[in-house]
């Protein structure tokens, strides 16, 4: 599938078809053709040894998943952005990580490589260094994942489908496509792993299997509608490799491929989305924020004073503030909220947690519109005082004069602080 996505996308079928021969796979052929999944045309990659798809030769009703085997699955959904932004996707947001496919491999029709055998497979080949070394941390993260399983070391691992000749296609083809593309970076949405139990080499497995939950670690996943495998060990790997965020910020759609899996269920299509995207243009004078807030009722005013505010400032805070509320049961208590970026706000969560006796900090993300400004220095009989320059919509300038330096200058020279600030006006 994510061949079959992202192959046309970058005008690279040619060179995945190239592919058996550039690693001296012998009467392995690549084939891309159009299908329809759903009522949607889709690209679709095909493998074929001696002449035959391993689908075709065992049926793809019987998911017959020797783990660590198949193509990436629709899990992954990476969203790239530089010149070309590349964002993976489902049909839609309802089944984006649903779709899946099945390739049953009986095992005559393939190899059973040790993972050094691949190793040798790879670095022997014509490839480029930045494809190889793509490729061989593909296997060495599936490689690890199932030596960490069966508690053996990695060099004695062999696999079964991920040493097929098609799953040696899918990886290293992923490879050729990632450096081709060369992400500025990837997006992807969380990933369906699937339920139940799925039958392998190494007899029946809960579904997602050891080496796909391991390879998933730190990634957000949800077990989705279907009772069957929807994330393998080839496609985490593959989403593994492209270290995608989870959260994704505004993109510009240009180009879009779908690549089909092998079967056609009638719940869902079974494609692969993959958009090339670039970052939509932001408002400079537009920035994210965090508000942070929580609840007081049984703090004395001694530790709610000035010190708290201009601490939480001190440590981070863009500002701070407390506003009285009645709460519940007519008690009088206080609302404490503090702005700040999502940078400061674990921080100064951690600093409200501990120093108050509160039980929790909301948090809320949002953006907020602001002036451009700057500060600038005034020369006047009182001496230097700084003054902040707020940028109107309509080209006007508002100026304040800072207030602790006319304060200071009022002090030294007897005068009123109104006397230092006109003084420093700006014309």
């Amino acid at each position: 599938m994510f061949l079959g996505a992202l192959a046309p996308l970058l005008d690279a079928e040619a060179e995945i078809a190239a592919l058996p021969a550039r690693l001296g796979l012998q009467e392995v052929t690549v084939s891309f053709s159009d299908v329809i999944r759903s009522t949607i045309r889709c690209r679709k990659a095909t493998v074929t040894l001696r002449g035959h798809a391993p689908e075709e030769a065992h049926g793809h009703d019987h998911p017959h998943h020797h783990h660590g085997h198949e193509h990436p699955h629709e899990h992954a959904h990476p969203h790239t952005h530089g010149d070309n932004h590349h964002h993976d996707h489902g049909h839609d947001q309802k089944h984006d990580h649903v779709h899946t496919h099945d390739h049953d491999h009986g095992h005559h029709h393939h190899a059973h490589r040790a993972y050094i055998d691949i190793v040798k497979l790879i670095q022997d080949s014509d490839l480029s260094d930045g494809v190889k070394t793509l490729a061989l941390n593909m296997f060495r993260e599936l490689g690890e994942a199932e030596s960490e399983m069966h508690g053996m070391p990695l060099e004695k691992v062999h696999f079964h489908e991920v040493g097929g000749e098609d799953a040696i296609i899918d990886l290293v083809g992923a490879a050729i496509l990632i450096e081709k593309l060369s992400p500025a970076a990837v997006y992807c949405t969380p990933v369906c792993v699937g339920s139940g139990t799925v039958k392998t080499a190494h007899g029946r497995l809960p579904v997602p299997a050891p080496a796909t939950q391991r390879l998933l670690q730190g990634m957000p996943v949800f077990a989705g509608p279907i009772e069957m495998e929807m994330t393998t060990p080839t496609g985490a790997a593959i989403l593994k490799t492209l270290s995608p965020a989870f959260t994704a910020p505004t993109l510009s759609v240009h180009r879009t491929g779908m690549g089909a899996g092998t079967r056609d269920p009638a719940s869902q299509p079974n494609a692969l989305r993959v958009s090339l995207c670039s970052q939509t243009e932001s408002d400079p004078n537009v920035e994210s924020i965090t508000l942070l807030q929580t609840n007081l009722d049984n703090v004395t005013a001694e530790d709610l004073g000035a010190d708290l505010l201009q601490d939480l400032i001190r440590e981070g805070a863009l500002d701070a503030w407390l506003q009285p509320v009645i709460m519940k049961k007519g008690r009088p208590g206080n609302v404490l909220e503090v702005l700040c970026t999502s940078e400061t706000a674990e921080a100064l969560s951690q600093i409200i947690l501990t120093r108050l006796p509160t039980l929790g900090v909301r948090r809320f993300e949002g953006t907020r519109q602001i002036l451009p400004r700057d500060i600038r220095e005034v020369e006047t009989d009182y001496g230097v005082i700084q003054v902040k320059c707020h940028h109107l919509p309509d080209g006007t300038l508002r100026k304040i004069p800072e207030y602790e330096d006319c304060r200071k200058a009022a002090q030294t020279h007897g005068v009123s602080i109104d006397t230092v600030r006109n003084a420093a006006q700006l014309p």
